[in-house]
């Protein structure tokens, strides 16, 4: 019975955990530079120069400078190549991953319908579909420990938290304590004899998430007077979402040797449905001039989510002659809320000679104000504010600042050139984490840490480049082409860093390692114009 405590103490460790954890809700609350393909050709910076379906996400006034109806579809290709970077001193190495990620998309799909409403008016209806996020990614980490630090520490200190267990009743599994044979009984149980402490040299983790989100958006806008521009879009999402990651240490008992091997693999899907509303206006401040100014604002996006959870975790070690390989999983399903940030956008526009376009967009959100609220009720119909979970928001995320610059250029009136530039600031902490003690209601909410994972990632700034063509191929119809490139930096970390609360001692470090996303999207667009 003893032998398979250890992985019952695990997996009770996970058992009340649920997806709703900032790490995790951090993905769904960012978006992607997508839509049509002189949009991302342009680096997105059309948010003041307008007359494209895919400012209908951004800055709902573009829509208003179309003078004719217009339908079109966009699709391409993404991809993802060599998302590691090792440790050349990684103990037991089991080899560097180059995994490839390809994936067909179905990026854009809509219609502009524009009526004339005077001599210098017009009143325009949108519909539109855009991939406003795709998931798609692989990363791996694999990196040294010091020989005291393990995930396994994490579980005692998650049981300690609880208050159920002492961290003198999971000894034998804690990694920074001595080597002990020492007998000791977790209350109301029956006495059994520690396996020894377990520390690790290395470890592998690997995340793979698979989806999207789609957004439906429903626009109203007007040209009045060719000079100032309005727009309103109602905004629909929907939310698929897989995330699985796998974890392996390898363990060294009290004297240094090898001690065996600790992995779990977690699996998780989230799905539901979001909504909001964009407001924006453009208008030029010269009547005789096309210059013109910008600006935006969306609500939050206000969600309804659903997450089921499996997690599998195994253990195999050696002590006092015995071998042991154990092995537990469980499956859990849960229902949250969640309320992203307020964003707010300005952008300029220039035209010169119907021969150049020029744009600037410059956005904010506030993502550290992201708001969570968790199911109150068995019926699942009554939802209250996690307070814990939204400062653990606050701690590991920040506002976010967004640069997009774009030009157009056009040799011959068949023939538009295109180049983009994307700046995205932070949205990680560099001291953010996975904070293993957030509870909350034992009855109705998750008794205990929400993420089943101990691993998170903090990453950097994102940048992107982006290039396209146009050509007309006929006085109605057109066809885009853009690629873009999209690079990502970040720290990996394999457990939450834990110092001793009175005396500021460091209980357990992980050893953080370096990894990227980069990503390559070829995209193209047909557009017809009636």
């Amino acid at each position: 019975m003893r032998k398979n405590w250890i992985l019952g103490i695990m997996c009770l460790a996970t058992y009340t955990a649920a997806a709703q954890e900032t790490y995790e809700n951090a993905q769904l609350a960012t978006e992607d530079l997508n839509g049509t393909a002189r949009y991302i050709g342009m680096g997105g910076a059309m948010e003041a120069l307008g007359a494209d379906i895919s400012t209908m996400s951004t800055n709902p006034a573009g829509i208003g400078l179309f003078r004719k109806s217009w339908a079109g579809v966009s699709g391409g290709v993404t991809f993802q190549k060599g998302t590691g970077e090792y440790s050349p001193s990684v103990v037991n190495s089991v080899g560097s991953f180059k995994d490839n990620v390809t994936n067909a998309d179905f990026n854009q799909l809509g219609f502009v319908y524009s009526t004339q409403c005077g001599q210098q008016s017009w009143f325009n209806l949108g519909l539109n579909y855009h991939k406003s996020r795709n998931f798609n990614m692989i990363s791996n980490a694999l990196n040294t420990l010091d020989g005291l630090s393990s995930v396994n520490y994490m579980t005692a200190a998650r049981l300690a938290a609880y208050g159920e267990y002492s961290m003198a009743d999971v000894v034998n599994w804690a990694v920074i304590n001595e080597n002990l044979s020492t007998e000791v009984t977790p209350a109301g149980e029956e006495p059994y004899w520690d396996y020894g402490s377990r520390g690790a040299d290395a470890y592998f983790g690997t995340n793979k998430n698979e989806g999207y989100i789609s957004e439906f958006d429903v626009n109203f806008s007007g040209n009045f007077n060719n000079r100032v521009f309005l727009g309103l879009s109602i905004g629909l999402k929907d939310v698929h979402y897989n995330g699985t990651t796998f974890y392996d240490e390898s363990l060294v008992d009290a004297n240094g040797n090898y001690g065996g091997e600790y992995n779990f693999a977690d699996y998780r899907e989230i799905t539901g449905t979001g909504l909001n509303i964009k407001f924006g206006i453009i208008f030029r401040p010269v009547e005789e001039s096309p210059f013109r100014i910008g600006a935006y604002i969306h609500t939050p996006t206000w969600y309804d989510l659903d997450c089921y959870m499996n997690m599998n975790a195994r253990a195999t070690f050696s002590y006092q002659n015995n071998d042991y390989d154990n092995s537990d999983g469980i499956s859990w399903g849960y229902k949250y809320k969640m309320t992203t940030p307020w964003k707010f956008g300005l952008s300029l526009g220039h035209t010169i000679n119907n021969m150049v376009a020029l744009g600037a967009t410059y956005e904010y959100a506030d993502y550290s104000s992201t708001r969570n609220k968790i199911v109150f009720d068995q019926d699942h119909t009554i939802y209250d504010r996690d307070y814990e979970m939204d400062r653990n928001t606050k701690d590991c995320l920040r506002g976010v600042s967004t640069v997009k610059l774009g030009v157009e250029v056009k040799p011959v009136p068949e023939v538009a050139l295109r180049m983009g530039y994307n700046y995205v600031s932070p949205m990680y902490k560099t001291d953010g984490s996975k904070d293993i003690n957030i509870s909350t209601d034992e009855e109705y909410g998750s008794n205990g840490a929400y993420a089943s994972t101990y691993d998170y990632t903090n990453w950097k700034a994102t940048h992107r480049v982006t290039f396209g063509i146009g050509f007309a191929l006929t006085k109605n119809v057109n066809l885009d082409m853009s690629y873009q490139y999209s690079t990502q930096k970040g720290d990996y970390h394999p457990f939450q860093n834990l110092y001793d609360s009175y005396s500021g001692e460091a209980l357990n470090i992980g050893t953080p390692t370096r990894i990227k996303n980069d990503r390559h999207q070829i995209n193209a667009t047909i557009g017809y114009r009636f």
